[in-house]
């Protein structure tokens, strides 16, 4: 008799599914389910065992404009990585322990939902504004914590690559210089219309640039690990022995990406007690770590008493001394 509706094929799938199981046997009613799914709109396409790959299965990964070719290439690629994706976990599951693996499964769901549960509470709880008063307060209690491993400098620096020889000569006085030009000053004392600003190297490079239409970008006040300083450049020879021995000590250096001026404004040996604005960051972390821990602390402190007051929680214990009389039952307030 013709099965003429999809209800009644199911109806017979189902009926058949427990009949072949009393006898033992599923390859039949995997196939038979395997021909129930596909029709001429979705035909079948693979069949590892009674795992079936359908067309619409298959996502939409041909590129738009490829060649009929390159299309019919691309997807026999991801229909042999699924064979080939669908024999591996047969063989793997064929050879492992069902219960071992269920309870793996298992306790990754629950790390899982635990997880997410976590991040939501962290995101509509956690309060992430760390205030410069609070990191300095956190340095200046634990800075024994915060001892250098490798020396570091603070430096600056800017491109100078495209420079023209006059710019470049410019610039490489201006790195140089440390105190206010004395014509720079008189020019200050004359001009009393204009409010004078302080004078600061870092703003001398800015307003040479400004004056020479020079864009470029001006890293300032930028602290770098030695080690990395010479991995990442090109310097002169004494380099190394020059920045730990010169004060506000300036070069010129390079490499594959071009050539840059630079300057050392402090040196800080390894031994030595870490810059609060190297470990500023480092800092801001830590206080941000712990008041996610305090955070989902609270958070269960409030589920345990809810649950609790909701009758939800029971802790059961057997006390090896007083099982003999009774099991006791503690519950939880």
């Amino acid at each position: 008799m013709e099965v003429k509706t999809k209800k009644q094929r199911i109806y017979i799938a189902l009926t058949l599914l427990s009949a072949v199981f009393s006898v033992g046997s599923c390859d039949y009613v995997g196939k038979y389910l395997g021909e129930l799914k596909q029709d001429e709109r979705n035909p079948a396409v693979a069949r590892v065992d009674d795992v079936y790959l359908y067309r619409n299965d298959i996502p939409s990964i041909v590129p738009k404009g490829s060649s009929q070719q390159d299309s019919a290439a691309i997807v026999k690629k991801y229909i042999d990585s699924w064979i080939t994706r669908q024999l591996v976990l047969s063989k793997a599951q064929s050879g492992i322990d069902a219960e071992g693996l269920k309870k793996e499964v298992d306790e990754f769901r629950d790390m899982l939902l635990i997880g997410r549960y976590e991040q939501s509470v962290i995101s509509r709880e956690l309060d992430t504004t760390v205030t410069a008063g609070q990191i300095k307060a956190y340095y200046d209690e634990n800075k024994n914590n915060f001892i250098l491993n490798k020396d570091i400098v603070l430096w600056s620096y800017l491109p100078v690559t495209y420079c023209d020889n006059q710019l470049l000569k410019k610039l490489k006085s201006a790195f140089a210089r440390d105190t206010e030009p004395a014509r720079s000053r008189r020019r200050d004392a004359d001009d009393t219309d204009k409010p004078s600003k302080p004078w600061t190297w870092e703003g001398s490079i800015e307003d040479l640039m400004s004056e020479e239409s020079y864009n470029a970008p001006f890293v300032r006040a930028e602290w770098i690990e030695v080690e990395n300083l010479l991995g990442k450049y090109e310097t002169e020879k004494n380099f190394a022995s020059n920045i730990a021995s010169k004060r506000k000590y300036s070069f010129q250096a390079s490499n594959d990406d071009g050539v840059y001026l630079g300057k050392i404004q402090r040196y800080v040996r390894k031994g030595s007690t870490s810059p609060l604005e190297y470990v500023s960051g480092q800092i801001k972390s830590i206080l941000l770590n712990k008041r996610k821990v305090e955070t989902l602390n609270a958070a269960e402190e409030i589920l345990r008493k809810e649950a609790a007051e909701n009758g939800k929680l029971e802790i059961f214990t057997n006390d090896v001394n007083k099982i003999k009389n009774r099991d006791i039952t503690l519950r939880a307030s």
